[in-house]
């Protein structure tokens, strides 16, 4: 009777944490800040999101080769800049990187890697979180 006991409040535990758990999981996705899309931008050659800030990424952009992602024009005022990838449909994990703030005034993020897909995709989403704000632009690797 003592060993049933241990196991009915070992399998209560359980539910309990994993109710706790989709709670919890529930409560960040649902915290996170929407991103604004950003259409039309060639992340090679550099565009303008939405606040004015350019965005720009070095050569190559392979999922097998590192580069650098820059960003200029970001209002003086920003403390923090950060960058994650991530696909439609598909997560690619945790892969932040942040940038950062240079002599010049740009943000700067170097030897930034592209997390690999399983499925041998190459059409990655980047996120851009600039102090709170979230843009999002798509691209294609090589």
């Amino acid at each position: 009777m003592v060993q049933n006991r241990k196991w009915l409040f070992i399998g209560l535990a359980l539910l309990v944490f994993a109710a706790v758990k989709v709670a919890a999981l529930y409560w960040w996705t649902q915290s996170q800040p929407t991103a604004e899309t950003v259409a039309a931008c060639d992340v090679r050659i550099g565009c303008t999101l939405p606040d004015g800030t350019k965005l720009k990424f070095g050569t190559p952009v392979g999922v097998k080769t590192p580069f650098d992602i820059r960003l200029d024009d970001v209002p003086p005022s920003v403390k923090q800049v950060s960058v994650s990838f991530s696909m439609r449909d598909m997560d690619m994990g945790f892969n932040r990187y942040d940038l950062k703030r240079q002599a010049d005034g740009s943000w700067l993020a170097e030897g930034v890697r592209l997390p690999l897909c399983t499925q041998q995709r190459y059409d990655y989403l980047v996120d851009i979180h600039i102090d709170g704000k979230s843009y999002q632009v798509g691209f294609t690797a090589e």
